[in-house]
């Protein structure tokens, strides 16, 4: 969103997010590393068939259980996996906006972006996607056995590695957080549009309003009667759900400034950081069925509301210096590489040991943890941080004049990673 999940899970909610003034906004890093730890966290429990059910069949929990506690309380917070993809998204629409806000955009740089991002997506999804299979051949997936979540990764098809790879048509189960990469793809497609469009709404005027609007425009989105209404419903019902969460963070990119004023009135943090984080998780807290009705539409804002809360805090409150050290900073830096590759990890340990019961599985997730993390550097060094580097020869390369571009080609010096 990243970002992962970014230039977010989503590139840009996953990259590095440099400031309008060249600098990067290193909270922001350290907020993409513990989204993605807590999506890795939330995988990991969807392992427990008592887990899973509440979110694959949209059970309710039976009170006072370990899952009850997990999903109907504040302990909600140890596994926001869908409010961090949020997160990716609100960073990547934040990060990619400041450039278009501070530079002036020509053919040849919008053409120079869409390689830069294109190349910055698809190399580490494509490695992903191979990781995946080559697991799911090592580990044949099993259907019929595990958890509910577990029996949602089907063996591996031909038609859903090409989806995968293509990412723009829905993806499969075979790496799951991918999911979110389709609308990574479709905002960074939309991205020049979407900034037009803002332009000429002047939602920089009535900022707050406009954040609003956004904010209901995906609650709404969800409805049946809308999704009904809509052609291609998988696509445009997904692309109104959350391309507007991506026009939050442009919004509040564009408003930079005003936020940072807005900020220093705050005399207590802690009531707006708890405050934040509950609104962010409220739809678990209040039991409202399988049915979307106006009640689940309504948490459905209140939570993009929290959504947009933490980012705020992790721009502007004291607390953010705690997503400022280099263990939170490492976890950043990797994010988008812990992202794509954790799961099929979980999957096949899941599969070879057979342990999904609360206790036995929880050794298992933590002896898990450190293999997840050394394989996420290892994915980082090989394919993700080259794909960083090579994605910015070619921006550079498409703006150069031609006789310059062998020159521009030349590779990047690391400390230039940025977006």
């Amino acid at each position: 969103m990243t970002s992962a999940p970014g230039e977010g899970a989503p590139e840009a909610a996953h990259g590095a997010a440099p400031a309008a003034t060249g600098h990067r906004y290193r909270s922001l890093d350290g907020l993409r590393g513990v989204a993605a730890l807590s999506v890795v966290i939330y995988h990991a429990l969807l392992v427990v068939p008592a887990v899973s059910v509440l979110y694959i069949e949209k059970a309710d929990a039976t009170p006072l259980t370990p899952e009850w506690w997990l999903f109907r309380t504040p302990l909600r917070l140890v596994m926001p996996g869908h409010e961090a993809v949020l997160i990716f998204f609100v960073l990547s629409g934040f990060v990619l906006t400041l450039p278009l806000l501070t530079h002036r955009q020509s053919p040849r740089s919008i053409l120079a972006y869409y390689g830069r991002r294109i190349l910055r997506l698809y190399v580490p999804v494509w490695g992903a996607v191979a990781f995946a299979l080559l697991l799911a051949v090592a580990v044949p997936r099993d259907p019929s056995v595990g958890s509910s979540w577990l029996a949602t990764h089907l063996p591996p098809t031909f038609s859903a590695v090409w989806h995968d790879l293509v990412l723009v048509l829905g993806t499969s189960n075979l790496d799951s957080p991918l999911w979110s990469l389709t609308w990574e793809v479709w905002f960074s497609l939309l991205l020049p549009v979407m900034f037009v469009l803002l332009k000429v709404a002047r939602v920089h005027d009535w900022w707050l309003g406009g954040i609003a609007l956004l904010i209901a425009l995906s609650a709404v989105s969800r409805f049946p009667a809308v999704l009904d209404a809509l052609p291609l419903s998988w696509l445009t019902g997904g692309i109104l759900q959350y391309l507007p969460v991506f026009g939050i963070g442009m919004i509040v990119a564009s408003r930079r400034e005003t936020i940072a004023r807005l900020a220093t009135r705050i005399r207590s943090w802690w009531p707006v950081i708890a405050g934040a984080l509950l609104l962010m998780i409220s739809p678990s807290l209040v039991p409202t069925g399988a049915v979307y009705t106006p009640v689940s539409a309504a948490l459905a804002a209140v939570s993009l509301i929290g959504v947009a809360g933490v980012v705020f805090i992790a721009l502007e409150a004291p607390a953010r210096r705690v997503l400022e050290t280099r263990p939170v900073q490492w976890a950043g830096t990797r994010s988008f590489s812990v992202y794509l590759i954790h799961e099929p990890i979980l999957v096949a340990a899941a599969l070879v040991t057979g342990a999904d019961a609360w206790l036995p599985w929880l050794f298992v997730a933590l002896a898990l943890l450190p293999v997840v993390l050394l394989a996420a550097e290892g994915f980082y060094r090989v394919i993700e941080r080259p794909s960083m580097l090579l994605s910015q020869r070619v921006g550079r390369a498409i703006l150069a004049p031609p006789a310059a571009r062998r020159r521009v080609l030349a590779p990047a010096h690391p400390d230039s990673l940025s977006q």
